[in-house]
């Protein structure tokens, strides 16, 4: 996989939150021993894509910022999908591979406002560009938030 190429395609053709769905021609398989349903592989594409272009793409965190801005005012699967980035990004982060750091803050606030007006639908499936589905998405979200609130203060739900 051609990471940059992708990247710079997603750029060039304004489709940046297409390639954090894992829409099309963007999605990265992700491996066949994953233990959970994923719609793109989310690590690889952030740290790929992302955090590895900062020296080669001067605004690659507005743009990464923007488009996960965009991706959680979608539906109740862009939400859950920018749920995923935004713990890989404190993944990342806490293992001292991000090449930027996330407003933890202002995301977290937004993606509690879109969890909370999509949690019917999070509590039951959502199901993403390449036709998988994952139920009950609601419970990682649990876990994650719970995470969050012990190690940053932080809530999303």
């Amino acid at each position: 996989m051609d990471y940059i190429e992708l990247i710079n395609k997603a750029i060039e053709k304004d489709e940046v939150v297409k390639l954090l769905r894992g829409e099309g021609e963007y999605e990265v398989v992700v491996s066949e021993f994953a233990s959970d349903v994923f719609p793109t592989d989310i690590n690889a594409v952030l740290v790929n894509c992302f955090y590895k272009q900062s020296h080669n793409i001067g605004d690659i965190e507005r743009i990464y910022n923007n488009a996960l801005n965009e991706l959680i005012k979608g539906n109740a699967s862009d939400v859950y999908i920018a749920v995923l980035y935004f713990d890989a990004c404190i993944f990342q982060e806490e293992k001292g591979k991000a090449s930027f750091q996330i407003d933890k803050e202002s995301i977290s606030k937004k993606l509690q406002e879109k969890i909370r007006k999509n949690e019917s639908k999070l509590q039951d499936s959502v199901e993403f560009d390449n036709g998988m589905k994952k139920g009950n998405p609601w419970n990682n979200i649990m876990n994650f938030n719970r995470y969050y609130e012990k190690k940053y203060g932080i809530c999303i739900i």
